[in-house]
């Protein structure tokens, strides 16, 4: 039988109200490609409303191709989505690595609007431990949309590396986040590491 060798793949998931034009997701997937690593910038429907089942539509559309050389990047409220994607696929199979950045998954007193979204992404954290090779998530010293406390917890459910950037705001381009130099820099490490 030949062997097929699997190909790294980065998925870079936007946040909420957001698309995969904004921020730094197109800077990102450009400067992989500069390297030779394939990444694809994934679509979630109406982002200013989302809605998690169409998330998990949208995920289950566009990440079919994962295994167990893909890199998943996911920013604010699509780690949420990401993760009960992932809790629920992984139970036959793993991936390379996950990066969350500014991930919770628990309410957020000053975003009700996102309650029954959260709710509806309860995950099990089980598959996410053991079969996401790396798991990382950033947190911002200053994150106006998601406390820091929040994401720890995140971090801490899902056993994962804590990276702090120092005053980042929520990693959106009105926080200067046009470039992410320092995510490109953690992914090119993370291709580079024959992870077992």
């Amino acid at each position: 039988f030949p062997v097929t060798i699997l190909e790294n793949k980065v998925f870079i998931l936007h946040c909420e109200n957001a698309n995969p034009e904004q921020h730094w997701y197109i800077w990102l997937e450009q400067q992989l490609k500069s390297i030779g690593i394939a990444a694809e910038r994934v679509v979630l429907a109406d982002s200013s409303h989302p809605d998690a089942e169409v998330w998990q539509t949208c995920l289950e559309a566009q990440l079919s191709t994962i295994n167990q050389q893909s890199i998943l990047v996911a920013h604010g409220l699509s780690c949420l989505a990401a993760a009960r994607y992932l809790a629920d696929k992984l139970k036959g199979t793993s991936i390379k690595a996950a990066l969350f950045l500014a991930g919770f998954n628990e309410t957020i007193p000053q975003h009700p609007e996102w309650n029954q979204f959260i709710q509806e992404n309860r995950f099990d954290s089980k598959y996410l431990r053991t079969n996401i090779l790396r798991r990382i998530v950033f947190f911002s010293s200053n994150d106006p949309v998601v406390p820091v406390p929040y994401t720890f917890k995140f971090a801490h459910y899902i056993n994962a590396q804590l990276i702090e950037v120092s005053q980042a705001g929520h990693f959106c381009e009105d926080d200067g986040y046009r470039e992410f130099e320092h995510l490109f820099k953690v992914i090119q490490t993370l291709v580079a590491a024959e992870l077992t």
